[in-house]
């Protein structure tokens, strides 16, 4: 480790979900995996580099998942994303999520890596979520907490 960087944090042994939430379905989207998770959650894992073509088809995955539910909720690993190409980033920032999209968090990743996403997943809840009544966005370490916050969210229901 070099003086000054932190390495990827993220998934760890108490990070599984709970034994009583239902086997994800896993789809291979090019180097990338999403999961989704019955009752109402999609966890994507980058496998690299991002660009626009990856992420229309993460957010096609999501939003058909998502509309098969009463909300929807975006859990997203930073540990393994690579370069995020500009059409990527003004893709992820434009594209309208539908309307059982119940919030975002963030998780994994380098100090560096939960900054930039921070700041851009905020600035979409600034132009869209927050009149929708959306949560802001969330930044923790590791995948459990990621859930434990989904579950926070699910009992204010």
């Amino acid at each position: 480790m070099t003086m000054g960087r932190r390495e990827p944090r993220g998934l760890d042994p108490g990070d599984a979900p709970p034994s009583t939430a239902r086997p994800a379905r896993t789809l291979q989207l090019g180097a990338h995996h999403v999961e989704l998770e019955d009752p109402d959650t999609c966890t994507v894992r980058f496998g690299g580099d991002l660009d626009e073509r990856d992420v229309a088809l993460i957010l096609d995955a999501f939003e058909a998942f998502a509309i098969t539910r009463e909300r929807a909720y975006l859990l997203i690993d930073l540990a393994t994303i690579g370069r995020i190409t500009p059409g990527a980033r003004r893709l992820s920032g434009m594209r309208q999520l539908p309307p059982q999209y119940a919030g975002l968090t963030l998780f994994g990743g380098t100090f560096e890596q939960q900054l930039v996403a921070k700041l851009a997943t905020m600035a979409g809840w600034l132009l869209r979520g927050r009149a929708l009544g959306k949560p802001k966005p969330v930044c923790v370490d590791r995948e459990r907490d990621a859930r434990a916050w989904v579950a926070a969210q699910r009992a204010k229901r």
